[in-house]
């Protein structure tokens, strides 16, 4: 599966059209024609996807003798396919647009056509989901976010976003795209470089939607000095001086190692993102971070997903999971180096 990297950002994106919302994915997928263009770079193929499931009463229509199960599923095609081509015209992307509809379960689908053009994103409006879950992504979606071979970005807006916002919140004057990165302390010493790899995906897909966006990019990072608490509980020789220099050194390395990430990120975007900043945030990471969002209200949260990787039908990662339950706006899930989806083309 292709993974974003370098200056071209997104290679081939696989927008979603659903029943409820064709403009969402596709906004976002012109934006990023545009901006290739601008750049005087090839802008990414994009193709759609939309998949029709049987409406309630089929089979109550046959049974009357009305259209066959057959000529229903047909017509539904054809509708669906009339709202996207009408779609790629408002948003401005080309009528050649490749576009499949399909019959089936919404995220086997997903996987199985991200499998076949082997794209590097795929675009999705977040599922509605009403009452007291509204702020919980959807089984679909989750699915996606856990099974999907290549990044997903799933789009939603928060919940007291007006109408016109559904294609993500609007802030400010100037929107951003925070992005989650995490430090392994250990590395030096066991040589493993899966979470520098991780984030360096992470910066890619962050720089890509930020540039298109015309947003700027902020780099979050929650730290926690691990050993605070056994040290007070357990070590009672241990001064509340010597307990408040631990803490600061620990704090010190996060915010060392932050700052050296964030200036290496922003020589490589060059001039493609407005405004690049940072925030070490002290705490734990899903509490911290779903804070941080929901009060600066981005574009999308650019977070990685964490597990073993090469085993397939791994499971996203706690951390990652929980905060995606606890945020309340859009997620560009970033999977780790040699993840594999648990499912597989015929």
């Amino acid at each position: 599966m292709t993974q974003v990297t370098g200056e071209n950002g997104f290679q081939r994106v696989l927008v979603i059209c659903t029943d409820a919302d064709n403009h969402t994915g596709l906004k976002h997928a012109a934006m990023m024609c545009d901006a290739a263009k601008r750049d005087g770079r090839q802008p990414p193929i994009i193709e759609v996807l939309s998949v029709v499931e049987p409406q309630p009463g089929e089979d109550f229509i046959q049974a009357l003798g009305g259209a066959s199960l057959d000529r229903l599923e047909d017509m539904r095609r054809d509708d669906r396919r009339g709202h996207v081509a009408q779609a790629l015209l408002d948003v401005g992307l080309p009528d050649t647009t490749a576009v499949t509809i399909v019959s089936g379960k919404e995220f086997v689908e997903v996987v199985r056509r991200s499998l076949e053009v082997d794209a590097d994103l795929v675009i999705k409006p977040a599922a509605q989901v009403n009452g007291l879950h509204a702020h919980i992504f959807g089984s679909t979606d989750l699915h996606l976010l856990r099974k999907c071979p290549c990044p997903v970005w799933v789009v939603r807006p928060f919940r007291d976003a007006g109408p016109d916002d559904r294609d993500g919140p609007k802030p400010s004057a100037t929107p951003l795209v925070v992005a989650a990165v995490d430090f392994d302390r250990d590395a030096d010493a066991t040589g493993d470089t899966s979470q520098d790899a991780l984030n360096g995906s992470i910066v890619a897909a962050a720089v890509s939607i930020a540039h298109a966006s015309g947003a700027g990019l902020i780099f979050v990072h929650a730290w926690q000095a691990p050993a605070e608490g056994l040290l007070q509980r357990a070590a009672p020789g241990v001064s509340s001086s010597e307990l408040a220099q631990y803490v600061r050194e620990v704090e010190r390395w996060h915010h060392a190692a932050l700052d050296t990430f964030v200036g290496a990120a922003r020589r490589d975007a060059g001039t493609k993102v407005s405004h690049m900043s940072s925030a070490l945030l002290q705490g734990d990471a899903d509490e911290a971070i779903a804070r941080y969002v929901n009060e600066r209200r981005p574009i999308a949260l650019v977070m990685g997903t964490i597990g073993r990787t090469g085993i397939p039908g791994v499971i996203i990662g706690n951390t990652a999971e929980d905060i995606l339950i606890a945020i309340d706006g859009s997620v560009l899930a970033v999977k780790p180096p040699g993840f594999e989806s648990p499912l597989h083309l015929d």
